[in-house]
C-alpha cells in the first residue's frame, strides 16, 4: 500500500547497490535529482558525500545552511520546513564543486511499496482502452515519479538507482500503475504537487525488507534472518 513519506528513505536502501562514499567532489544520492518533490511542512533532510572536512552549503529558495563533511566524508543538513510550493526552483549544493538540481517543487511525497500489485507499471495495461486514453492525456507537470531499480542486498545500502520523471504522455507508462491513478486523483482534489517513490518487488515478503539485525533480534522472526 502507499504511505506518506517525509524525509526518511531508509527502506529504499535495503534493495540497492552499495557505493563507496569516498569522492573528491561533493555529491548527492540519486534520490535527489532534477524534477524531485520535497515533502512539505517537514524539515528537509539533505545528505551526501564530500572530502573529509569539506564545507558544504545547501540552498533552496531563500534558505541556506552550511555544514562540514565528517572524517568518513559524509555530511547531512536539514533545511527548515516549507509550505506547499509549485514554483519550479533550483536546489543548489556547493562544496569544492557545485551541484544544481532543476525544477524542484514542494508537496507530498508518497512511498509506493509492496509486491507485484505495486511494482507493475502503467504501461503494462496499455492494451486496456481506458488506460491507453489516460496515458495519452497524462499531462501533469506537478506529478513526479522515482522508480527504484531492483537489487537485492544483505546490508543496508548507501544509495539508490533510479531517476525522477515528470508525468507526460511519454513517461506515464513508466509510472507505478497504482501510484499513477492515486496521484492523479489526489492532485485533482488538492492541487498539491505529488511525488511518488516506487520501491516494490513482486512475491517478496515483509521479512525481505527488514535488516538481518532486526530479524535476529525479533524472536518470532529469527528463522528468517539466520544464515
Amino acid at each position: 500500500m502507499s504511505k506518506p513519506l517525509g524525509c526518511v528513505f531508509a527502506v529504499l536502501f535495503l534493495v540497492l547497490p552499495r557505493v563507496d562514499p569516498a569522492c573528491a567532489d561533493v555529491r548527492l544520492p540519486k534520490i535527489f535529482g532534477d524534477g524531485m518533490v520535497l515533502q512539505r511542512e517537514k524539515p528537509i533532510a539533505v545528505w551526501g558525500w564530500a572530502d573529509p572536512g569539506e564545507s558544504v552549503t545547501v540552498s533552496f529558495a531563500e534558505q541556506t545552511t552550511t555544514t562540514a563533511a565528517n572524517g568518513d566524508g559524509r555530511w547531512r543538513i536539514e533545511l527548515p520546513p516549507r509550505r506547499t510550493d509549485d514554483t519550479s526552483r533550483e536546489f543548489v549544493v556547493r562544496g569544492k564543486n557545485t551541484v544544481t538540481l532543476k525544477d524542484v517543487v514542494v508537496g507530498d511525497v508518497w512511498l509506493c511499496s509492496g509486491q507485484s500489485n505495486m511494482s507493475i507499471s502503467a504501461g503494462h495495461f496499455f492494451a486496456v482502452p481506458e488506460v491507453k486514453q489516460d496515458l495519452a492525456a497524462a499531462r501533469f507537470p506537478l506529478i513526479r515519479h522515482f522508480g527504484v531499480q531492483e537489487h537485492f542486498a544483505d546490508e543496508i545500502q548507501d544509495d539508490v538507482a533510479g531517476e525522477w520523471l515528470t508525468c507526460t504522455p511519454q513517461t506515464a507508462s513508466r509510472f507505478c500503475a497504482v501510484g499513477f491513478y492515486f496521484a492523479r486523483k489526489v492532485y485533482a482534489e488538492t492541487g498539491v504537487p505529488i511525488g511518488l517513490i516506487r520501491s516494490a518487488k513482486g512475491s517478496t515478503t515483509i521479512e525481505l525488507w527488514l535488516s538481518q539485525a532486526t530479524l535476529l533480534n525479533t524472536p518470532s522472526l529469527e528463522p528468517y534472518g539466520a544464515k
